[in-house]
């Protein structure tokens, strides 16, 4: 009867678990709280934010300079053109610590590059993910080291671009003129253009630059994370510049600038029938190449501080007394008033006075009496016993 009475006492109810239930459940619901909070900022209020760096990071936009019209003489010959050229590209977004990604690449580049110290040419508008060039027109042995050594050098590229190609000599540097990188004034005044775009400076390269500069393009790229190209997605090609043919005749402008070796003066060779400019030269001359490639501070001031100025185009800019050479144009305008005729005689006795002053023959002393026709004959003897002599110019 006891063991019958002990088996049907009641048991001892166990503990409540409805505290801890409860706790763990508020836990779980705060965590949930956080994660839906974090997904919704990331996903609706910095969502196309996001999605525009992740889109940056993997697509982007290279633009493709277009390639300059050639310039030729009037037989076909090329007078101006473009030449391949490399260089060092780095985009500092792809580099984790750019100053250490210059000082490795420091060791790859040769002297002749525009690295300077450890620091990237500041560019205020320049656009997330768009290089800085670091060095221009690089030799081969550079681009070589720098290709072999990627992983060194995180987000350092070698793009290839055009240079601008003249003669070695300068030929017709003046007339032909060179480019180089537009400037902010120039860009305000000509849209479109972006720093480090080509612009002509002067003369031909200059005048009808519009047409000579073409049509820039683009690229979209596919990049992986250091910044390296993985593929071509879309591109819109570049459009060449219009090439030009000028009337000037090669060979006849190597004879006229080989006259005037060590000498310095100016010449214009002139079709009479048509007035096709056929020559002009303008000497000492200056190599345009240096310009085209990116002049250095010690090339600039060597020509701007030479005393014989050669980057004055003495034919069109300098001002000089016309002489003689203007008794033919006087003569034909008395002639065709009737103030005079081929047998009025002048009389020339070594100079003329004016006001306070008196202009004086080439002749000392005179030519004494001459008529109209020994007065021009007089002018054709000045030029050619005086100046450079040019080929058969006597005949």
């Amino acid at each position: 009867m006891l063991e019958s009475h002990s088996m049907l006492r009641p048991q001892e109810s166990p503990p409540s678990c409805a505290p801890r239930l409860g706790v763990i459940a508020l836990l779980m619901f705060l965590v949930f709280s956080v994660l839906v909070s974090r997904l919704w900022r990331l996903q609706v209020r910095e969502g196309e934010n996001l999605r525009s760096l992740s889109e940056n990071n993997r697509l982007r936009l290279k633009r493709t300079p277009p390639l300059r019209g050639v310039v030729y003489d009037r037989q076909g010959q090329v007078l101006v053109d473009n030449r391949p050229s490399f260089n060092v590209v780095l985009v500092p977004e792809d580099s984790p610590d750019v100053k250490a990604t210059l000082r490795a690449l420091s060791d790859y580049l040769a002297d002749n590059t525009l690295l300077k110290g450890e620091l990237l040419p500041h560019n205020p508008r320049r656009p997330s993910y768009e290089g800085v060039v670091l060095a221009k027109d690089v030799t081969w042995s550079t681009l070589v080291a720098v290709e072999s050594h990627q992983l060194d050098i995180p987000g350092v590229t070698v793009e290839i671009s055009t240079k601008r190609q003249y003669s070695l000599d300068g030929l017709a540097a003046h007339l032909l003129g060179y480019v180089g990188e537009v400037n902010s004034q120039e860009m305000a005044l000509f849209p479109g253009y972006r720093m480090g775009d080509l612009i002509g400076k002067i003369g031909i390269e200059k005048k009808w630059e519009a047409d000579l500069r073409g049509q820039g393009g683009g690229q979209q790229i596919e990049v992986d994370a250091t910044g390296k190209r993985l593929q071509v997605l879309g591109e819109v090609e570049a459009r060449a510049g219009k090439s030009l043919m000028l009337t000037l005749d090669r060979d006849l402008q190597q004879k006229v600038e080989a006259a005037f070796e060590g000498k310095e003066g100016a010449l214009v060779v002139l079709d009479v029938h048509t007035g096709e400019v056929l020559a002009m030269a303008s000497h000492p001359v200056f190599d345009p190449n240096l310009f085209a490639r990116g002049i250095k501070t010690e090339e600039w001031n060597s020509l701007s501080e030479d005393p014989l100025h050669p980057l004055n185009n003495r034919a069109i800019q300098g001002q000089y007394p016309p002489g003689s050479t203007f008794k033919v144009i006087l003569a034909a305008a008395a002639l065709e008033k009737g103030l005079i005729t081929p047998a009025t005689r002048f009389s020339c006795s070594g100079g003329l006075p004016f006001g306070n002053h008196v202009f004086h023959c080439w002749k000392k002393g005179g030519h004494g009496s001459l008529d109209l026709q020994q007065a021009i004959a007089l002018v054709k003897k000045s030029i050619t016993d005086f100046p450079v002599q040019f080929g058969n110019f006597r005949d």
